[in-house]
C-alpha cells in the first residue's frame, strides 16, 4: 500500500529504464532497489543468496526489502540472522524486534528491543515500545468495543484506502483498481497502477454505502497518483495530496523520487459539480519532501499534515497549521514528541470533538501500523501539549497495517482502513460502529492498599441498578457500560463501612477504584470541592501528617473529590490539599487543616472538607471586612480576624509573593487619600509579618481614590453623587498574587 510506507516518497516513478542482463545478480538487484521495486529486487537477491548464504550485504538488502513491502514475516528469518551477527548494524535488532511483534512473538521482541535500546539510549521511543511490550497481549483481546464489518460492496482485490467523509451522504476514497487505458504506467513500490480518487453514496433503500465509480470532472484523475482527501463542509472544499506533477509532467527531487503534495479543488454549488481547476493548497509544499494526509477542522481554519520534511522527529511526523487572515495557510508546527517518533506517524484526523486520531508505528502497538488518539492541553485558548497517544487496541488494530481512523460527529460511527488476512485483497475499507465496553475495577482496603475478595459491588445509572457483582481475590469486577454515562459504584461487605464513588465513562475508561474502611478504627473521610462552585475536584492531592510521627500518608482524590484514610487513635493530624490546574498563571491555594482523634472512641468516620480557591495572577482579589477607624490606619480587632485568614493563605503556600493593596472613596482630596490609603497597606503589612510571614515576600500599595470601582467621582468636572453604600464599594483592601 502506497503511502505508509517508511518515507511518504511512496509515489516513487520509475523514470530511467536500462538493460541490465550483462550485469551481475547483485548489482541488478541494487538497481532495482534504488528504483524502489523490491519485490523484482528480493528476486535477484535471494539468487544470489542461493551462491553465497552467509553474504551479509545481501542478506541485509533481502530483509530491508521484506521490511519495506511490510511483509515481515519473510523479513523475521534474514533478520534473526543480522541480528545475530556482531558486525551488523544495531539497527537490525531493532528491526528484528518489530518483526517479532508484527508476528505476535511479543516475549522474543522484548528481548530484542532492550538490546537495542540498551545501544541506542537516546531513543525514547524504543523505549516506550520496551515499557509497553507486557501490554500487547491485553490490546490485541478483544474488549467488545467495536463492531467492524469489511465494506465488501466497496472494496476491489486491489488498494482501497484514504476516506474523507463527504456531507452524510457519502465517502471519496482512493484506490488503484482501474488500470490505465492506454500507457501501462505503475508504481515501482507497489507494482500497482497509479491511485485515483472513487466516491461511494448512501442507497436511498438500505442506507449502505454503493456503486464506488471515480470521482467526475476534469479534476483529479490525471496522469499519476491521487491520494487521500479531507472534505470541508463550512467551506465545501476537498484537500486532496497528490504527485508532484502538472497534468502531464513529473518533477522529481533530487533523490529521483516525486514528492507528494496538498492541493485544493472547491465544489461549485450553482452548476452542481467541482470546479475543474486543481490548485496548491498549502505554501509549504515542496520538491524535495513530501506534504500529504490532509485532515481540516470543522471550522476549516486548522489543518493537520504529515510530512518528513527536515527537522523532525524521524520518519514521518505530524503537523498543524492555522489558516491566517486572508486564508493563507500559516508556518507549520510540529506536533512534538508527545505524538511523534523516530518511526512514521501520518494519516491524521481531527474529530468534531478535537481528538486526534492517527497512525504510527513509532508508538507501542501490535505490529505495522496501528491506530492511536490523543487530545490537546490547553493554556487558556493556546494549545501546549498533547496527552499521551492511547493504542485503540483490537478489532481496529491488528499485527497487519492498521490506519485512515475516520469518525461522524456522532463519535459512534466510522471507517477505517487495514490489510489484514480476510479482506477482499491489499487495503480495504472497513466499517465500525462503537458498542458498550468493558468496564473494570477494583475494591482495596483504604489502610493498607490491599485488594480484598468478596465484596458486593452495584452499579447504578442515576436511581437504576445496572448490575452487580461480587470483587473477586484480587478484588476486581466488571461491569459492561455505555461511553459517556455516569455510573455510581456502591461496595458493601461485612466488616466495612459501606463506600460509594462516581465514575464518568469515557472511550478508554480507567479503572474503577473502590477504597473500602475496615469497621472498627478511627476513620477519615476528606472531600475537596471548588471554593466557588461547590463542585467535588477530581485528582486532587491530599496529605495527611501524623504530628506525632511526622509520617505522611498521601491520597488522589476521587471523582467525587474524596479520599479515606485510617487514623491511629489519640494522635493529632495535619491535613493538606492542593490541585493543579496545568497552567502556568492559574492555580488553586493550597489550604491546610487541622483534624484529632483525641477522645474518639472506635468505630467512628470524621468528616473534613476542604475548599480549594482558584486564583490568576495579577488579578486582585477583594479581602472582606478591612474596617478603619476615621482617618486612622491602625489595625481594629474586626480586621485582625480578616488579615489573619491572609495570613494563613500565605503560610499555607510559602512560595507566593502578593502586592496588598488600601483603596479610600474619592471623599477628601486626593493626595490626603493616597497618603492615607499608604498608611492603612503598609500596616496590614506590618502586621502579616508580626504574625510569621516574611516581609519580602509582601509590597504595601496604597492607591487612594484612583482605582474606583465605580463611578463615584467627587473631584473635577466628571462630579457623580453616590450613596454611602456606593462610596463604600471603593473603601477596600485588596491582595493581588505577583508570584506563585
Amino acid at each position: 500500500m502506497i503511502l505508509k510506507k517508511p518515507l511518504i516518497t511512496l509515489f516513487a516513478l520509475l523514470l530511467i529504464i536500462i538493460g541490465y542482463a550483462e550485469k551481475p545478480i547483485v548489482r541488478v538487484g541494487d538497481w532495482y532497489y534504488k528504483q524502489f521495486d523490491y519485490r523484482k529486487a528480493i528476486g535477484f537477491y535471494e539468487r544470489a543468496l542461493k551462491k553465497d548464504e552467509k553474504n551479509f550485504y545481501v542478506m541485509q538488502k533481502v530483509a530491508d526489502s521484506y521490511r519495506l513491502i511490510n511483509n515481515w514475516s519473510k523479513a523475521e528469518p534474514f533478520y534473526a540472522k543480522l541480528a545475530a551477527n556482531e558486525n551488523a548494524n544495531v539497527i537490525n535488532k531493532l528491526y528484528y524486534a518489530e518483526a517479532l511483534r508484527s508476528n505476535q512473538k511479543y516475549a522474543e521482541a522484548k528481548v530484542y528491543y532492550k538490546q537495542y535500546s540498551d545501544v541506542v539510549t537516546t531513543d525514547n521511543s524504543v523505549k516506550e515500545r520496551l515499557k509497553g511490550t507486557d501490554q500487547l497481549e491485553y490490546l490485541a483481546k478483544d474488549k467488545g468495543f467495536y463492531a467492524i464489518e469489511n465494506l465488501a460492496n466497496i472494496n476491489s482485490s486491489y488498494s482501497d484506502f484514504g476516506v474523507a467523509m463527504y456531507k452524510d451522504t457519502g465517502i471519496y476514497f482512493c484506490s488503484n483498481r482501474i488500470p490505465d487505458a492506454y500507457v501501462v504506467r505503475k508504481d515501482n513500490w507497489t507494482q500497482g497502477s497509479f491511485l485515483q480518487v472513487f466516491q461511494s453514496y448512501k442507497s436511498d433503500t438500505v442506507g449502505k454505502l454503493d456503486n464506488p465509480e471515480m470521482m467526475k470532472g476534469r479534476e483529479p484523475n490525471r496522469k499519476f497518483h491521487e491520494g487521500t482527501m479531507s472534505y470541508n463542509q463550512k467551506m465545501d472544499e476537498l484537500y486532496i495530496d497528490r504527485s508532484n506533477y502538472n497534468g502531464k509532467r513529473a518533477f522529481p527531487s533530487a533523490d529521483k523520487t516525486v514528492k507528494i503534495k496538498i492541493f485544493r479543488i472547491v465544489y461549485l454549488p450553482d452548476q452542481g459539480r467541482w470546479g475543474d481547476e486543481l490548485i496548491e493548497a498549502v505554501p509549504f509544499n515542496d520538491k524535495e519532501y513530501s506534504v500529504a494526509h490532509p485532515s481540516l477542522t470543522k471550522d476549516g481554519k486548522t489543518l493537520y499534515f504529515a510530512s518528513d520534511k527536515p527537522g523532525g522527529y524521524g520518519g514521518v511526523d505530524l503537523y498543524v497549521s492555522t489558516r491566517e487572515i486572508g486564508g493563507q495557510w500559516g508556518t507549520p508546527v510540529n506536533l512534538g514528541p508527545k505524538i511523534n517518533t523516530t518511526g512514521d506517524e501520518m494519516f491524521s484526523f481531527i474529530a468534531e470533538d478535537n481528538t486526534l486520531y492517527f497512525a504510527s508505528n513509532g508508538h507501542l502497538g501490535l505490529g505495522g501500523l496501528d491506530v492511536f488518539s490523543a487530545t490537546n492541553i490547553k493554556t487558556g485558548n493556546k494549545m501546549t501539549t498533547w496527552s499521551d497517544p492511547e493504542n485503540l487496541g483490537f478489532p481496529i488494530n491488528t499485527n497487519a497495517d492498521d490506519f485512515g481512523y475516520v469518525i461522524h460527529k456522532d463519535n459512534k460511527k466510522g471507517y477505517f482502513c487495514s490489510n489484514r488476512d480476510g479482506g477482499k485483497g491489499d487495503d480495504d475499507i472497513y466499517s465500525f460502529t462503537k458498542k458498550g465496553i468493558i468496564l473494570n475495577g477494583i475494591v482495596y482496603d483504604a489502610g493498607t492498599g490491599l485488594p480484598i475478595e468478596g465484596v458486593k459491588v452495584v452499579m447504578k445509572e442515576e436511581e437504576t441498578e445496572k448490575g452487580n457483582a461480587v470483587a473477586d481475590k484480587e478484588g476486581g469486577f466488571k461491569f459492561g457500560a455505555t461511553p459517556g454515562k455516569k455510573y455510581k459504584f456502591f461496595a458493601t461487605k461485612p466488616g466495612y463501612l459501606p463506600a460509594e464513588v462516581t465514575a464518568d465513562v469515557k472511550e478508554k475508561p480507567e479503572l474503577v477504584k473502590i477504597p473500602i474502611i475496615a469497621e472498627g478504627g478511627v476513620n477519615l473521610e476528606v472531600t475537596v470541592l471548588d471554593r466557588k462552585t461547590r463542585d467535588p475536584l477530581e485528582n486532587s492531592k491530599v496529605k495527611v501528617t501524623n504530628l506525632t510521627t511526622n509520617k505522611d500518608e498521601l491520597c488522589t482524590t476521587n471523582p467525587d473529590g474524596k479520599c479515606l484514610f485510617v487514623l491511629e487513635p489519640n494522635t493529632n493530624y495535619r491535613l493538606e490539599a492542593s490541585k493543579e490546574t496545568g497552567e502556568p498563571d492559574t492555580k488553586y491555594l493550597t489550604v491546610t487543616a487541622t483534624q484529632s482523634t483525641q477522645g474518639k472512641k472506635a468505630p467512628a468516620t470524621l468528616y473534613q472538607v476542604l475548599e480549594l480557591e482558584k486564583v490568576k495572577k495579577g488579578v486582585a482579589i477583594k479581602v472582606e471586612n478591612i474596617y478603619y477607624d476615621l482617618d486612622k490606619w491602625f489595625i481594629r480587632l474586626d480586621a485582625a480576624k480578616e488579615l489573619d485568614k491572609l495570613v494563613k493563605i500565605l503560610k499555607d503556600n510559602p512560595t507566593m509573593e502578593i502586592e496588598l493593596s488600601s483603596h479610600t472613596d474619592c471623599r477628601a482630596t486626593a493626595n490626603y487619600n493616597m497618603q492615607l490609603s499608604s498608611k492603612r497597606a503598609e500596616s496590614a503589612v506590618n502586621y502579616m509579618a508580626s504574625q510569621g510571614v516574611e516581609g519580602r515576600r509582601m509590597i504595601a500599595a496604597g492607591y487612594g481614590e484612583s482605582r474606583l470601582v465605580n463611578k463615584c467621582e467627587c473631584e473635577g468636572t466628571f462630579v457623580v453623587p453616590c450613596t454611602d453604600e456606593q462610596h463604600q464599594e471603593n473603601r477596600r483592601t485588596e491582595f493581588k498574587i505577583l508570584k506563585f
